[in-house]
């Protein structure tokens, strides 16, 4: 199995999302993993689509779409606990394309919203 492939189950099976130190822990208990290791892995499963970066508190979360097609991201973030969820963004991909910008292209996003998650309402 290769490095991507033991990083990806390591995010799959975890009950919360991780950081990339917290995969390192986990990784380091089955065996010796340098950072870097854990650092490429991450950036390729983020390429491939497969995983999703949370620019707040620097966790990675599974990406719930299929990959016949491109797609943007958009997650919520809970302010409170830090808990994210990939939202469906096929309804921000429409309210954008009927706004245009003169210096922007809104065709690829990526957007981050900061709420309160039920379980801290």
């Amino acid at each position: 199995m290769s490095n991507t492939e033991i990083v990806f189950n390591v995010i799959k099976k975890s009950s919360k999302n991780l950081t990339a130190y917290e995969i390192l822990d986990k990784l380091q208990k089955i065996k010796k993993t340098q950072p870097m290791m854990v650092y490429r892995a991450l950036d390729k499963l983020i390429e491939e689509e497969r995983i999703h970066k949370n620019s707040i508190n620097k966790t990675f979360v599974l990406c719930n779409h299929d990959h016949e097609e491109d797609h943007n991201t958009a997650l919520a973030i809970c302010k409170k606990c830090g808990d994210t969820e990939e939202l469906k963004s096929n309804l921000f991909t429409e309210i954008l394309k009927k706004k245009s910008l003169k210096n922007y292209d809104l065709n690829d996003f990526s957007m981050q919203i900061i709420t309160t998650c039920k379980g801290c309402n």
